[in-house]
């Protein structure tokens, strides 16, 4: 039995145990065709199945934009975040959560139960690639995907991550299915879309928040407006999130600022105007990447992204998809 079978399985017994509803299942055709059958009330309701192990919203869109329109979509996942299943009801997108959690509402039937807790599990051992010093290293690497086939030291210089910490991060990503080899000694990345995500989701959980400085405000009303003539370069910082989105794009405008820098001082306080403020829409992380990029003034694109991402905000994720089909779809989906 697949992942997507297992979830199905586990999730229409919880449904039935806890409110009586008789649902059922049943596959069509290969099992990699991921075509499956939702039985309620005697009514057969096809799906195309799409499985995520942790579902937040920034990645409805994705999921939608890849859709096979010869069914219509059923997203299983182990668990579900609250914003993506509201947007997921507001786009009509069927869903299935491991706790039992369910939308369903076409033609045949209307199923809706939420607010189960999500099913704990026992917690996994950590993957290095994955810690905070192990995304540093996979950021370094989706942005500079020949790094790979380097030697361990030649990473750790290009990171700053001490040597010893790298062997373990290049093992982790082996483990988890992301380094193909190719000879003897060579190897490249492999499955990168699918690194980016997860990459994403630990930057979020894992990364960003051990990077953050501090919220400030600008209470000049005059120079919060024009922010944009800040001249962040040479004061060693870059903009993230909003403000390097508009500043990429002009698509969005910004409501909040965001910057960068590898150490804050007083100097760059006063030279933009800050005041501490708790509630502040403007706020400083620690720059945490090498590399030519020092002296711009946005972070990263990929960076960037991910930033817009992690938002949930709709306006922010659209700014986000036209950063990466402008400035990293084609890296990150060559092979």
């Amino acid at each position: 039995m697949n992942k997507e079978s297992e979830i199905i399985e586990q999730a229409i017994n919880i449904l039935r145990d806890r409110t009586g509803i008789k649902v059922t299942w049943q596959t069509y055709g290969k099992a990699e065709n991921r075509v499956y059958g939702i039985v309620f009330q005697e009514r057969v309701m096809q799906f195309i199945v799409e499985y995520k192990k942790y579902l937040t919203a920034y990645q409805v869109d994705q999921i939608i934009r890849a859709k096979d329109f010869r069914f219509s979509l059923l997203v299983v996942a182990d668990q579900i975040a609250a914003p993506a299943r509201e947007l997921l009801r507001k786009k009509g997108v069927a869903y299935l959560e491991a706790n039992g959690n369910i939308f369903i509402n076409t033609s045949q039937a209307i199923i809706f139960l939420d607010g189960n807790k999500p099913i704990r599990e026992t917690k996994p051992v950590t993957n290095r690639a994955f810690t905070k010093t192990g995304l540093k290293a996979v950021f370094h690497l989706l942005n500079n995907p020949d790094a790979i086939a380097g030697t361990y030291r030649q990473l750790a210089e290009q990171t700053g991550i001490a040597l010893g910490n790298i062997k373990y991060i290049i093992d982790g990503l082996a483990e988890a299915g992301y380094i193909l080899p190719l000879s003897k000694r060579k190897v490249t990345l492999k499955n990168k879309r699918e690194l980016l995500e997860r990459w994403v989701a630990g930057y979020r959980e894992t990364l960003k928040p051990d990077l953050f400085k501090g919220a400030f405000r600008i209470p000049v009303d005059e120079r919060r407006e024009n922010w944009q003539d800040i001249d962040v370069k040479e004061l060693n910082m870059s903009w993230g999130s909003e403000a390097a989105g508009e500043l990429m794009t002009n698509y969005l405008q910004a409501r909040a600022l965001t910057l960068y820098t590898p150490g804050f001082n007083d100097q760059q306080a006063n030279a933009i105007g800050l005041m501490p403020d708790g509630k502040g829409d403007v706020r400083i992380y620690n720059k945490f990447w090498n590399g030519n990029n020092d002296r711009m003034q946005t972070a990263p694109p990929l960076l960037v992204y991910a930033d817009l991402l992690i938002t949930d905000d709709p306006r922010c994720i659209q700014t986000a998809n036209i950063i990466y089909d402008n400035h990293i779809k084609e890296q990150i989906e060559k092979e």
